[in-house]
C-alpha cells in the first residue's frame, strides 16, 4: 500500500473535519453522546490509508474534553482496537457494529471509572448512538465511495 502526498492530505482534512465537527458539537462527551463525527470513524473501513487521518482527529478533538488526557487515551485506543480487529473482517456492515460495541464497552469504562456513571445504562446509550451515526455514515460514505475516490 503506498501512501502519496495526496493521502497525506486527505488524511489531513479528515482530521481536521473530525476535530471541528466534535468540538462544535455540545453533545459529543459524556454518557449521552451523539458525535457527527463518527461518521467519519467509518471511512478507514472503506480504505485502511484514512487510519493515520481518524487516529489524530481522535487525538486532537478529544484534547478538548472536559476529561482531557483520559479521553485521549480511551478515544485513541478505541480507534486502534477496532482498526485492528477491522483486519480480519472485511465486511463494512460488521466494522461499524464491532466498532460500536468497542466504543460502548471502553468509553463507559472510562467514565465508570473518572466519573461514576453506572457502566451499563452507558454502555447501551454509547452503543446506540455510536451505531445510529455509524450506519448513516456507512450508508452516505458507500454510496459516495467511487465518486469521493474512497477506493483506491
Amino acid at each position: 500500500m503506498k501512501f502519496t502526498s495526496k493521502d497525506l492530505a486527505i488524511n489531513a482534512c479528515i482530521a481536521a473535519l473530525y476535530v471541528v465537527l466534535t468540538t462544535i458539537n455540545p453533545i459529543g462527551h459524556g454518557m449521552i453522546q451523539v458525535r457527527v463525527s463518527e461518521m467519519l470513524a467509518i471511512l478507514p473501513f472503506i480504505n485502511r490509508k484514512l487510519i493515520p487521518g481518524m487516529i489524530v482527529g481522535v487525538t486532537v478533538a478529544n484534547f478538548f474534553s472536559p476529561l482531557g488526557y483520559i479521553d485521549v487515551l480511551v478515544g485513541v485506543g478505541c480507534a486502534v482496537v477496532s482498526y485492528t480487529i477491522s483486519y480480519f473482517i472485511k465486511n463494512l456492515w460488521i466494522n461499524v457494529v464491532q466498532y460500536a460495541v468497542v466504543c460502548g464497552l471502553i468509553v463507559s469504562l472510562m467514565l465508570k471509572s473518572v466519573l461514576g456513571i453506572p457502566y451499563w445504562p452507558s454502555v447501551i446509550a454509547i452503543f446506540i448512538s455510536t451505531l445510529i451515526v455509524g450506519m448513516i455514515g456507512a450508508v452516505i460514505f458507500n454510496a459516495l465511495k467511487e465518486r469521493l475516490k474512497l477506493v483506491d
